[in-house]
């Protein structure tokens, strides 16, 4: 669960997309004397305007109450991303979903590179990874494995 910073707020825009709309979350959190901001999209398009809106009110209030981290929000776009380039470059690489900050790093390259993806979406991008990896996002609980001195084999 994520934590409640003394300030947060967000605004929705709604862009046309063809005949579907995308929902964009700008979001500010100020705690204390520091403020971040961050830009998201939402990982899927809506046939409505209105849907669209009321979809990223949600989410925004999710995450003005603390329910939702910015960080898996980062995650969601990443991941989306990467599902929606594979799907349009069936020999796209890498063949897996990026798991190290390394591996987006070198995967949004190349997108770029290619002309997959704008320059200002590849910054975005790249923002994301630097925030979701950075060792103060939080992470996987680390758990240490205790090995048996004894294997199967010995009596």
């Amino acid at each position: 669960m994520a934590r409640t910073p003394a300030n947060r707020s967000g605004k929705v825009l709604c862009h046309p997309s063809g005949e579907r709309w995308t929902v964009e979350l700008r979001l500010d959190e100020n705690e204390g004397r520091q403020g971040c901001q961050y830009t998201v999209y939402l990982n899927r398009v809506f046939a409505a305007e209105t849907a669209a809106r009321s979809a990223g009110e949600q989410v925004v209030a999710e995450w003005a109450a603390g329910r939702i981290a910015v960080r898996d929000l980062m995650l969601q776009e990443l991941a989306a991303t990467y599902r929606r380039l594979r799907e349009t470059y069936q020999k796209m690489q890498p063949p897996a979903v990026p798991t190290t900050t390394s591996a987006w790093e070198s995967a949004i390259g190349s997108w770029e590179e290619r002309g997959w993806i704008a320059a200002a979406d590849a910054a975005r991008l790249r923002e994301h990874v630097r925030r979701a990896f950075a060792p103060e996002a939080g992470g996987m609980p680390r758990r240490r494995i205790r090995l048996d001195t004894k294997s199967d084999s010995t009596p």
